[in-house]
């Protein structure tokens, strides 16, 4: 019996090496992925929440940094300002000799700190130093310090650091040049080329799949409607540039049009002749400009996710609805649009990430600028200009907030579009 047993064992093994273990293949077909994700996304992506915690930019051919804390309230290279902490210093000790130890701090002493700094210090947040000055002042006049103790603690606050994290996030969000200001721009143009681009989608995407209709030449539109989707957005932007400028074809036929219909009264001199219109030096045109192009870029992608989505839904219930006497109006709102929900969930996010990323048609159309005055300037913009002077800490800030808030709208997204989906305990 053990003979056989073991005759039995041996046989198993055999046959175990000459099988074929084809899952195993599974890892090989898939590794190609994982090697671009980790390449091309997830080590870019790990670099630029490292790089926002440094101060790291290049000055010329010098590379600054990378810097885990900067000085508080000075900026450029420490070399610049260094001399100038040191010379204030020794300018405040100065100081000390006027005081005697039984001196009472006034608010004056405040103001003769300040103007001691500020003689020498060319580099420094005068407004920031003052600030936080103020608050050594306030709080030794309470517990009732000497004036020497005010001059040190000047002297040492002149040398706080801070972590370069901080100062990029400060940068980003600077009271001037601010991050809301570019994501209220983003914004403003997105919506102005979103709310067109569903209502029109929607409704093409009814009319293509309503067999009542029998449209002829469908195959033509739905080719016709995507066609703009197709173009290089830089050779889109250069086009709609051409036609809007001072002296494009939109301009002549404006002028032309306004110029014959009060030809009387400008040849009576009652009336004087139209101006060509200046669209990009406004910002309202500007803004409405960029919007209808990512309209006509991406309506006909809108219209073929819909068409999608009415096409799943079950054509008895429309039969039903039509046997109960509904018009298509109740049948549209009360069927087509409940039953769409989770089509416009998804719609409505990938759109507004798209508009979160929206650069390429305000970057050529404003030249990079964001005219008029920033207005149309937007987030990837403002970071592709952080790259551009190689400031690579607020750059990675910049990022990062990008990645949140697309993290936060796709968990938002999967959750309402899933919602009624989920098995419920």
């Amino acid at each position: 019996m053990a003979e056989q047993k073991s005759v039995a064992v041996e046989t198993v093994k055999k046959a175990k090496k000459r099988t074929i273990q084809y899952d195993r293949w599974g890892y090989f077909f898939i590794a190609p992925f994982f090697l671009v994700y980790i390449i091309f996304s997830l080590i870019p992506l790990a670099t630029t929440f490292v790089y926002s915690f440094f101060e790291y930019y290049r000055d010329g051919l010098e590379i600054i940094g990378p810097n885990a804390k900067v000085a508080k309230y000075f900026s450029g290279k420490a070399e610049y300002y260094q001399w100038q902490i040191d010379d204030s210093i020794v300018a405040l000790d100065d100081l000390v000799a006027k005081y005697e130890s039984n001196s009472k701090v006034t608010l004056g002493l405040k103001t003769e700190i300040c103007d001691t700094v500020f003689a020498i210090a060319e580099d420094i947040d005068s407004a920031k130093y003052e600030k936080n000055l103020a608050k050594i002042v306030d709080k030794a006049i309470k517990q009732k310090k000497t004036p020497v103790y005010v001059i040190e603690q000047a002297q040492a606050l002149l040398s706080d650091t801070q972590p370069a994290i901080i100062a990029n996030i400060k940068t980003v969000f600077n009271s001037n040049d601010n991050m809301w200001r570019y994501f209220t721009n983003t914004l403003i143009m997105w919506i102005l080329g979103f709310v067109p681009q569903i209502l029109i989608s929607l409704l093409l995407a009814v009319w293509f799949t309503n067999t009542e209709l029998r449209l002829k030449g469908q195959q033509f539109f739905k080719t016709v409607i995507y066609l703009p989707n197709l173009i290089m957005a830089a050779a889109f932007a250069m086009l709609f540039f051409s036609l809007f400028s001072v002296n494009g074809p939109i301009n002549s036929i404006v002028v032309r049009f306004f110029d014959s219909m009060n030809a009387e009264g400008i040849a009576a001199g009652t009336i004087q002749p139209m101006e060509r219109i200046r669209f990009f030096t406004s910002t309202g045109w500007t803004r409405v400009i960029v919007a209808i192009m990512n309209f006509l870029m991406w309506y006909g992608n809108t219209t073929i996710l819909l068409m999608a989505g009415v096409m799943g839904i079950d054509n008895s219930l429309f039969e039903a609805a039509r046997i109960d006497g509904a018009n298509p109006i109740q049948i549209f709102f009360k069927i087509t649009i409940p039953l769409l929900v989770p089509i416009f969930v998804y719609v409505l996010i990938t759109s507004l990430i798209g508009g979160i990323q929206m650069f390429d048609v305000p970057q050529i159309i404003t030249n990079g600028s964001g005219a008029p005055n920033r207005t149309t300037m937007t987030i990837i913009m403002k970071l592709n200009k952080h790259l551009a002077s190689k400031n690579y800490g607020p750059a990675g800030v910049t990022s990062i907030l990008i990645f949140a808030v697309t993290g936060i709208l796709s968990g938002i997204s999967y959750k309402i579009s899933m919602r009624n989906y989920q098995n419920k305990k």
